[in-house]
């Protein structure tokens, strides 16, 4: 029969294509199974990842036939022949033609491409593109033959949107078979970085990476659909777009290559479950009221038609849309004319019925229905305790006019409470001052005085907190989480005002009892109290055992991202910084930064500046500036002249004090207009710090000690270890200056005291040179825990890393590679991607004990001494290749 020589072609791989590294180690490991099966929907790259292995495997000596199926395909007889033509393609002598065989027998079919294959010698992969489009009852056996009767050299790959219907039991049970399903398909955000720098933008920001693929829910053609959309849009180019059902290719993608040909019952039995985030059996009987709601599903989850199973509570099995797929058939459902409002109603009546609150009030937003709406919030109301739930609530009230809500004031006070667990400042205060207007207030005065001390907080108003706090401050509130809030903000209140012994006091004593033992998510915050004051103290060793030990138990109870977790990870990641582990650091704060950009400020300070000192000097410079600028727009002035005194900082490193002095007059203006305010005391004396820097850096350091003299009051005032530490440290240098050594060596011990007991080291390291001199000279301390402190401090002085921008003018080490191996350069590679030595084992399908000793052998040859440093290097080089 005449064939068309392009059935047996595969698809070119384009120069610029992710190559699939995991997937094709597993498909070259698996090498000598029986049968290879690559199942994913549409779109998922399939074809792309056989083409590249065919390619490896060509590399490798093999002997690759290929044939994509069509609908032709279906008849078995047709099948055979093209599966002989696809072998005589690939080289495969073939001795005799298939025939029809005695009434279509499969082994008659099968027999001369069996024997061909095994008088050929060579392996043979037998690659089928597509065969989902030939699954009929002709063709299904012939494949069974051929996989139950193949020679030992012969495997064959298939690649189809479903599973086949065959019998594979025996060939799993021995190992015969490799796997890849859809969720295997789907680029990681490292292969989606890669590709959108192939077809988008070489300098693409990981950012703006991270959002595409987020959006394409590692869906390879959604990613390029995605890609498309932005390059027709370049305005929007640093923005993540969103690909509407309308825009150019994807509708014609979904309709010609996913729902051609499906029934029209089945079609609109899609389209309506496309309202619902996710579905089972259940509520896809009640909202479509179908009585073949439960076929059409086992169709779905057999055709791959871009479902995937998720995790919910109770027995039945749950699905989810991918949500360019959901947002397409949503888009059909909307302009068919369907009655939206009553599938919506229909759905929120069932969750709500279950307890799914979520979805409930989701499908009742969906209604615009505003009295039901209201209603089932006021039937829906969650517990304070919880405050995701109240994260979420207060987005649903903000639908709801005020005047509206002003009529139901158990909605408007749960409403506040709801905006001050999300730092909504302004909403809450209106919501808050509304309520007080109201009769109820007077019933509610407790709540009312613990949330206007919360919103006193968020304005950065220690004092005022405290007031709001004090006639209540002892007082038993007969609420668990009133009680817990009450202890997250009158404990750090009074730190941040000095009163250290006091606020150590309260979170012994009765009052903040309910923050103890429990791991509500507020009382967890609460518990992280003690973190603040030891963070006011300086005592950044006890803060990092206390914010470990309670970011445990918020993780496993609420989450990575949640409120609780965030608030560990920024009092960690400063701590980290301090310690000099910066790769602890970083994985601190790693996918939590936009959460704690939104804070209250003690924790939007410790985030900003552990997240600027783990970056560039010239990247760390520029964010420094963003979020100075952030806090200003918020009057949050404490806030800006941290990230002031920051810049100050980094740029007298560079011993560039003309440049310092810009910032200093910003700290300085911010230092006036604070002068008399309490909780501002920290302004002066961060202004007074980096004026002492910047005289000493001008060689000025008598005028040094008379600004240092004039914080002193304010130092014991309020009791800041680090404030206590960071002064003692500059006036020995200045000390130092004026040829005082006896005083410049009292001083120095000193501060090595403090440093020590508090766990200090970047605080040290960044005076330099100058203060590695002193510590040199400085000698033994009559302690050996002392001593050995000094030295550690003198041997990280001494080899601090470089700055990672730093170029040749400013006299960096230009290092020569030294020759890694193959093996080393991909592990190297991993490690840039901030993968654990788990994860690395588990890409390279490696023993963790081999990772490892690479890993040894890797910082030796780079001479470095850690993760991190190894890391700087890849970037610093581009990535090691």
């Amino acid at each position: 029969m005449p064939m068309l020589s392009t059935k047996f072609a595969p698809p070119r791989v384009s120069p610029g294509a992710v190559i699939r590294e995991d997937l094709l180690s597993r498909l070259q490991s698996a090498g000598e199974s029986r049968l290879f099966l690559v199942i994913g929907g549409a779109g998922f790259g399939k074809s792309t990842l056989l083409a590249q292995w065919r390619q490896a495997l060509v590399k490798d000596g093999a002997t690759v036939a290929w044939m994509s199926v069509t609908p032709d395909d279906g008849e078995a007889e047709t099948f055979v022949a093209h599966l002989g033509g696809a072998l005589r393609h690939a080289g495969v002598s073939m001795l005799a033609e298939s025939g029809s065989g005695i009434d279509g027998d499969p082994h008659f079919l099968v027999a001369p491409l069996i024997n061909a294959v095994m008088e050929w010698g060579d392996e043979v992969y037998l690659l089928l593109d597509d065969f989902h489009q030939a699954e009929t009852a002709s063709v299904l056996p012939v494949v069974q033959t051929l996989i139950d009767h193949a020679p030992a050299n012969l495997h064959l790959v298939v690649a189809s949107r479903r599973d086949p219907p065959l019998l594979l039991g025996r060939w799993r049970a021995m190992g015969e078979l490799c796997e890849i399903g859809s969720d295997e398909l789907g680029f990681d955000l490292r292969e989606a970085h890669a590709f959108l720098k192939a077809y988008l933008d070489p300098a693409i920001a990981m950012d703006t990476a991270h959002r595409l693929h987020g959006q394409a829910d590692g869906w390879p053609i959604g990613l390029q659909l995605l890609s498309l959309s932005m390059k027709a849009n370049p305005r929007r180019r640093d923005h993540a777009v969103a690909l509407h059902p309308g825009a150019p290719g994807l509708s014609e993608y979904l309709a010609e290559d996913v729902l051609a040909g499906l029934p029209a019952d089945l079609l609109d039995f899609l389209q309506q479950i496309s309202i619902l985030r996710r579905y089972n059996l259940d509520v896809a009987r009640h909202l479509t009221r179908s009585d073949e709601a439960e076929r059409f599903i086992r169709y779905i989850e057999e055709s791959n038609l871009f479902v995937q199973a998720v995790d919910a509570p109770g027995e039945s099995q749950w699905y989810r849309f991918h949500p360019m797929f959901q947002e397409f058939l949503a888009q059909r459902l909307r302009t068919s004319g369907a009655d939206l409002a009553c599938l919506h109603e229909r759905a929120s009546a069932w969750f709500e019925k279950r307890g799914l609150l979520g979805d409930a009030v989701q499908h009742a937003l969906a209604m615009d229905d505003l009295d039901y709406l209201v209603a089932l919030l006021e039937r829906v109301q969650p517990p304070q305790k919880n405050v995701s739930h109240l994260s979420q609530f207060v987005r649903w009230l903000q639908r709801v006019p005020l005047e509206r809500l002003s009529q139901h004031p158990s909605l408007l006070l749960l409403g506040a409470w709801g905006a001050v667990m999300t730092v909504r400042t302004a909403q809450a205060e209106e919501w808050l001052a509304r309520f007080e207007l109201l009769p109820d207030a007077v019933a509610h005065r407790d709540q009312v005085l613990l949330l206007w001390a919360a919103l006193a907080t968020q304005r950065d108003d220690a004092a005022l907190c405290a007031q709001w706090l004090a006639p209540i401050a002892e007082a038993p509130l007969n609420n668990l989480f009133l009680e817990q809030v009450r202890t997250s903000l009158y404990v750090p209140a009074l730190s941040s005002l000095g009163q250290h012994m006091a606020a150590r006091r309260y979170l012994n004593s009765a009052a903040a009892r309910a923050s103890r033992g429990s791991t509500h998510e507020m009382a967890l915050i609460g518990a992280l109290s003690t973190a603040l004051v030891a963070l006011f103290e300086g005592q950044l060793l006890e803060l990092e055992q206390i914010a470990s030990t309670t970011l445990a138990k918020a993780e496993q109870s609420h989450g990575r991202r949640s409120v609780s977790a965030c608030h560990c990870a920024a009092l960690l990641a400063f701590a980290y910084c301090e310690f000099g582990r910066n790769e602890a650091a970083h994985e601190a704060l790693a996918n939590r930064l936009d959460i704690l950009h939104f804070s209250v400020p003690e924790f939007m300070i410790v985030a900003a500046l552990a997240h600027a000192r783990l970056q560039p000097r010239a990247a760390a410079m520029d964010y420094l500036r963003e979020r100075e600028e952030y806090f200003r727009e918020r009057d949050l002035d404490r806030c800006a002249a941290n990230m002031l005194a920051e810049r100050i900082r980094l740029l007298l490193l560079d011993a560039d004090w003309r440049r310092a002095e810009g910032p200093l007059v910003a700290l300085e203006d911010l230092r006036q207009a604070h002068v008399t305010t309490p909780q501002h005391a920290e302004v002066s004396v961060l202004a007074a710090l980096a004026k002492a820097r910047l005289v000493l850096a001008r060689g000025q350091p008598e005028l040094a000690i008379q600004v240092l003299d004039s914080i002193q009051g304010l130092i014991r005032e309020y009791g800041r270890g680090t404030w206590t530490t960071s002064s003692a440290i500059l006036r020995c240098l200045a000390l130092d200056h004026l040829g005082r050594d006896e005083e410049a060596q009292d001083c120095l011990r000193e501060a090595v005291l403090q440093g020590y007991r508090m766990g200090l080291s970047r605080t040290f390291l960044d005076e330099g040179e100058p203060l590695r001199r002193l510590l040199a000279k400085l000698g033994s301390l009559g302690r050996e825990e002392l001593d050995r402190y000094r030295i550690a401090l003198l041997s990280h002085v001494a080899n601090a890393p470089l700055d990672q921008d730093a170029g040749p003018e400013r006299g960096a080490l230009v290092i020569d590679a030294p020759t890694l191996t193959p093996r080393e350069v991909e592990i190297l590679a991993l490690l840039e991607q901030s993968m654990s030595n788990k994860r690395i084992a588990l890409a390279l399908n490696l023993s963790l004990q081999t990772v490892k000793w690479n890993l040894r052998n890797i910082f030796a040859k780079l001479g470095i001494s850690s993760r991190y440093e190894a890391i700087l290097f890849a970037r610093r080089h581009g990535g090691y290749r």
